[in-house]
């Protein structure tokens, strides 16, 4: 008598089971690294967008009306202001830049949470924090300039120095902005 064996046995279909879970595992995992990359990159196209409207807006002014001086900002004790720079122009006017905090409220499905955000503010038009839970901007040093003993015969460079750090970037996204003054 002879057996007709067409069918699975219990062993291949466990194996068969295990082939096609691995196989889904991995394809999940490599969907899920796509998205995440595909978010840290959204997050930096958003860094870079408030990079080049600060930048650029602040390049029309030192154009415009050409940089007298910059300073740090000082408060009614003659204390530097942290996070707070002025940019004093040759036609008498001033803007300053600063770096601006706000505590944000959330009520999520009954859940109360607040959080600091940090934006930047320069000249009165706040410039939003395009990632405020996860993004802080970094006030470490914010004005760079050069010294009466590199006398340069154009005035002073002056560097502003702007570091944002985010929870879910290696490096942290810089805004450099370099320009001359008289003094």
């Amino acid at each position: 008598m002879k057996l007709d064996n067409k069918g699975f046995t219990v062993i291949e279909l466990i194996l068969s089971f295990i082939f096609v879970m691995f196989l889904a595992i991995a394809m999940f995992s490599l969907i899920n690294n796509y998205h995440e990359k595909e978010e840290r990159e959204a997050i930096k196209s958003r860094l870079e967008t408030l990079k080049n409207t600060l930048t650029t807006d602040i390049y029309q002014d030192t154009i415009k009306r050409k940089v007298k001086n910059m300073e740090y900002c000082l408060d009614s004790s003659d204390e530097v202001i942290d996070g707070c720079i002025v940019i004093n122009f040759l036609d008498n006017t001033s803007k300053k830049l600063q770096i601006a905090h706000e505590v944000i409220e959330v009520n999520d499905e009954g859940h109360y949470f607040t959080y600091t955000s940090d934006y930047l503010l320069y000249g009165g038009v706040k410039y939003n924090n395009p990632d405020p839970r996860f993004a802080k901007v970094v006030n470490d040093y914010m004005l760079i300039s050069t010294t009466d003993i590199d006398k340069l015969e154009y005035g002073v460079i002056y560097k502003i120095n702007l570091r944002i750090k985010h929870q879910d970037l290696k490096d942290e996204f810089v805004i450099n902005i370099v320009t001359t003054g008289l003094s």
